[in-house]
């Protein structure tokens, strides 16, 4: 890669590209397909993406590119010495960084941050920037200008976003008005993605003619042009998304949208719909994966997302002053009329001049310090949420927690102190404590706690006992470790089976050595022997409510006897990790269970009939539509299976099961899909008529694929002794990952016509030869690291809209295709940058 140019200086090795355009045009999209690209991570020794926006803070940048190239925090590092810290990491070492959204255009700071990067053997810059002022400052070869979408790349990228439901794409109506609606959007990809993302799954004509002819398109749009589509966006959310959507404007523009930290908020703000019977969890989940289908939320770097900043923009508007976003370093007022506030200063303290009296919920995200903390908690009587990441405040707000009686959620992720002061005891009202601290002792007086923090038993020690649990009979989740710790006696006193709102348990031996361990008595203070199993016995849980168990590190022969029990008829998900025992225990007549995973018991070597049921004429596992068995290094066979026993299960999978030889597939007639990942010993297995999802990895012995009629998707991976196949008359999705038999691939591609979507990896394929009469079907072709030379056959595949080539430098791909194509991802050519 040689770059050359005028513009900055700041060195000869040091090569800066600079991507310019309006946004919303795809400045961090395309960026994102160089940083992604595999060739990047293989060339260069060390890769970073930061997020810069409008305040270009050196000092937090550094901060920021140390964290990417390292993946770990570092926070502990003094602002002194993060330039020394970075020059040390990439010193002879060849770097690659991605600077997104950068505004500044002042050369000093430039060249300060620069200097450490010049230390590095070879050091690659992306920038991307709205202004071709800072392109002019940074750059050391000609800016990359993007344009806007022709007409016909906007219609193109809106019908793969908005035609995806069957049918709709051919209904002429609908082609007109989709077309009308991508004129309006002028060019600007981020615009067409998000109309066409929120009509996707739209039907009714009426409902685009709405979106054609709504107002806001005649909006003033001298500062954007995209804006009225992303209002449009919002408009035709429903209501519970719509305020789901708005309190992301708590978060600040730039930051990474953790989706277990944004689910955790709405449900602290009530946000999140349910009828009482369903997973919040799931019902969040849903709603996340909404927003991103509606490009309201992107993939940024990995399996993280991000808000455009326009989108932000449109969320913060829409928030008004209920919703406040407090940053940076300067004096604040907070609006009267806010409810929810957030704090968001990792490098700079926060000075606050007044307080709102209508605040009700304030959570800290990255929040180093408060310059005037007194201020914020001096009138929190109304508080009704509090949530913290950072732990420095804690005392201050400890001082006054207790005159918060109306708390009902207190979360601080990292408390260094090792107790918390009586007043938090006090809040009677407290339904959630989330919090690390070895002492917890008192937390039996908050009764009316549903969610406990994780009860670390060995960590705790006399400083915390198990019956403090004894009144605690509103708590829905507990996860305790540890055990190993606890009585006879204690146990008993806990009183768990008193708990009629406990769902979720959790039980954890901490991997104690031997089957008993040591516990003081009560009476003597002597020494006494505990069986595991007894004490478990004592810890039995309320069985009419409990949805979710699981018990870990149980390192014991036996199961306790309530385990499996008939009488659990809500359980519906069962974990079993690491246990000693030899054989698994019976749980097939668990009436509700629908999720099953077991790992580690590594001592079974057989599988029968004890595990579904030992009870003649009784169906085993009546509602499993999900098993998993992990790590079971001597399992060799499981049998057992009757007709009428896993009527439901849909998905099973085996990992690193290495002496699997024998699975009774025949009996399992719903399944749908099925994956074996490390099982060696495997050679074959039987047809299964429903099997739709296929996915075998590092099989070495397996020989042979029998007839599996209903198969849609099928991924190889390292299997190399695969020679006789069966027919797939439905396949349509087709992945093989060498090693392979060549001939493997050419019976598998040639004799299934039903074929979509083909995806060959392999280094050592050199030509490949695709007969067009039988993939009259082919519309997704994918070639990596094939190192491929001749496919004479590509321009024939007259269906293919998409191919993807990586490793093949030499192979030809004919204009008449690159025509045909919708996608072409060639980057094999995309030479030096």
């Amino acid at each position: 890669m040689s770059w050359s140019g005028e513009g900055s200086s700041v060195g000869n090795h040091l090569s800066v590209l600079a991507i310019v355009g309006m946004g919303g045009l795809g400045k961090t999209t395309l960026a994102q397909l160089v940083y992604n690209d595999t060739r990047v991570h293989e060339y260069f020794d060390l890769c970073a993406w930061v997020y810069v926006s409008d305040h270009f803070d050196v000092e937090n940048i550094t901060r920021k590119v140390i964290t990417s190239l390292t993946r770990n925090t570092c926070d502990h590092i003094q602002a002194g010495a993060l330039q020394g810290t970075l020059r040390d990491l990439v010193k002879e070492q060849r770097v690659f960084v991605v600077l997104d959204d950068v505004w500044n255009e002042q050369s000093d700071y430039w060249k300060l941050l620069c200097m450490p990067l010049l230390y590095a053997s070879r050091c690659d810059i992306i920038v991307t920037t709205r202004h071709s002022s800072v392109a002019s400052l940074v750059q050391t070869m000609p800016l990359y200008n993007l344009n806007f979408l022709s007409p016909e790349e906007s219609w193109l990228l809106f019908k793969q976003t908005a035609f995806v439901a069957q049918g709709i794409a051919t209904a002429e109506i609908f082609a007109t008005i989709g077309r009308s609606i991508t004129e309006k959007c002028n060019g600007l990809p981020l615009a067409i993605k998000t109309l066409g993302s929120i009509l996707r799954y739209e039907s009714d004509t009426n409902k685009w003619q709405d979106v054609l002819e709504s107002e806001l398109w005649d909006l003033k749009q001298s500062k954007n042009e995209v804006l009225p589509a992303l209002e449009l966006s919002y408009k035709c959310m429903p209501m519970h998304l719509k305020c789901c959507f708005i309190s992301l404007s708590l978060y600040s523009k730039g930051i990474y949208i953790d989706e277990y930290r944004v689910v955790s908020l709405w449900k602290l703000l009530d946000l999140l719909q349910s009828d009482g019977n369903d997973n919040m969890d799931e019902i969040g989940h849903l709603y996340f994966n909404e927003l991103v289908q509606r490009s309201l939320l992107q993939d940024y770097v990995g399996e993280q997302r991000i808000m455009h900043d326009l989108v932000h923009d449109l969320a913060c508007f829409l928030a008004g002053q209920e919703f406040f976003r407090l940053e940076g370093d300067k004096r604040t007022e907070i609006p009267r009329e806010t409810r929810y506030l957030s704090i968001l200063s990792r490098d700079k303290s926060v000075e606050i001049s007044n307080m709102s009296q209508s605040l009700r919920v304030i959570t800290m995200i990255e929040t180093t310090d408060i310059e005037n903390p007194e201020v914020l908690f001096l009138n929190c009587k109304k508080f009704r949420i509090i949530d913290m990441e950072q732990g420095r405040l804690a005392n201050t707000l400890l001082d006054f927690m207790g005159s918060m009686k109306l708390l009902r959620h207190f979360s601080l992720a990292r408390y260094e102190d090792c107790s918390l002061p009586n007043s938090v005891f006090q809040l009677f009202n407290l339904c959630t404590l989330d919090i690390e601290a070895l002492t917890l002792h008192g937390i039996g007086r908050l009764v009316n706690l549903h969610t406990l923090p994780e009860l670390h038993l060995s960590k705790c020690g006399c400083f915390f006992k198990v019956t403090e649990l004894r009144n605690l009979n509103k708590i829905r989740k507990l996860f305790i470790s540890g055990l190993y710790s606890v009585s006879i006696r204690e146990a008993i006193e806990a009183n768990l089976y008193s708990k009629q709102n406990l769902e979720e348990l959790e039980f954890d031996f901490n991997a104690t050595k031997g089957c008993e361990h040591t516990v003081r008595s009560d009476e003597n203070q002597a020494t006494v022997m505990v069986s595991g199993v007894q004490l478990l016995e004592s810890l039995k849980p309320y069985h009419q409510s409990l949805k979710v168990l699981r018990l870990k590190n149980f390192n014991f022969d036996t199961y306790p006897s309530w385990l499996g029990s008939t009488s659990f008829s809500k359980l519906t998900e069962l974990l079993l990790h690491n246990c000693r025992s030899q054989h698994c225990p019976t749980l097939g007549e668990l009436p509700s269970l629908k999720t099953l995973k077991i790992c580690g018991i590594e001592q079974v070597e057989h599988i029968g009939r004890e595990f579904c049921s030992l009870n003649l004429g009784v169906k085993g596992f009546p509602s499993l539509s999900r098993l998993s068995m992990e790590d079971m290094y001597g399992l060799q066979e499981w049998s057992g299976v009757e007709v009428g026993d896993f009527p439901r299960l849909e998905t099973l999978s085996f990992w690193c099961s290495f002496e699997l030889r024998s699975l009774p597939l025949v009996f399992l007639t719903s399944l749908r899909e099925l994956a074996l990942y490390n099982c060696t010993s495997l050679g074959t297995f039987q047809t299964l008529c429903s099997l739709h999802e296929l996915r075998i990895s590092t099989c070495a012995r397996l020989t042979e694929l029998p007839a599996l009629p209903s198969l849609q998707s099928l991924e190889l991976f390292d299997c190399p002794s695969l020679d006789t196949l069966g027919h797939f008359p439905s396949l349509t999705v087709l992945s093989l990952h060498a090693p392979f038999k060549e001939e493997t691939l050419y019976r598998l591609v040639n004799a299934n016509i039903t074929i979509r979507r083909l995806s060959v990896w392999s280094d050592t394929l050199f030509s490949i030869h695709l007969e067009p009469r039988y993939l009259p079907s082919l519309t997704e072709l994918m070639l990596r690291g094939c190192n491929l030379r001749y496919c004479d056959e590509l321009g024939s595949l007259s269906s293919l809209k998409k191919l993807n080539v990586c490793g093949s430098p030499r192979l030809y791909i004919p204009d008449s295709l690159r025509n045909q194509l919708e996608e072409l991802i060639d980057i094999n050519s995309l030479g030096s940058w």
